[in-house]
């Protein structure tokens, strides 16, 4: 989980969070949410596995504005080989403004798809218990 005040530099000339922000919510949210659940991603990286973000769906259903707080939730929605998917809930005052999917695919250093190691995998399936 992530929380974060909505700050000027989030937002557009109405004082509305501009749209590609969200996206820097939902980084910061799987972040920590991947820490939470014992994934490093220097550990993954000594694997030569990194991951990037293949797909991004958001939905914008009510607008955040300059000075709001939110809290970003992020969950494993699903597990496969070389990829897996994240949902993102953004909250203010506990109601849901927003939804992120994102599509995380692993690739080594020379940018080539390849398997989620076991020991990840693992404790990314195990979210889905």
């Amino acid at each position: 989980m992530y929380k974060t005040r909505i700050y000027y530099q989030d937002t557009d000339a109405g004082g509305v969070v501009y749209f590609a922000n969200y996206l820097k919510f939902a980084e910061k949210s799987w972040f920590e949410y991947l820490l939470s659940i014992g994934i490093d991603l220097m550990e993954w990286q000594s694997q030569d596995t990194y991951i990037i973000v293949k797909t991004v769906h958001l939905d914008l259903m009510e607008k955040i504005l300059y000075g709001d707080t939110i809290t970003v939730k992020t969950e494993v929605k699903e597990v496969k080989n070389a990829y897996f998917i994240l949902e993102h809930t953004v909250l203010k005052d506990e109601k849901i403004t927003t939804r992120i999917e994102t599509t995380m695919v692993c690739i080594s250093s020379q940018g080539r798809p390849k398997r989620i190691p076991d020991g990840f995998k693992d404790k990314l399936l195990k979210q889905l218990e």
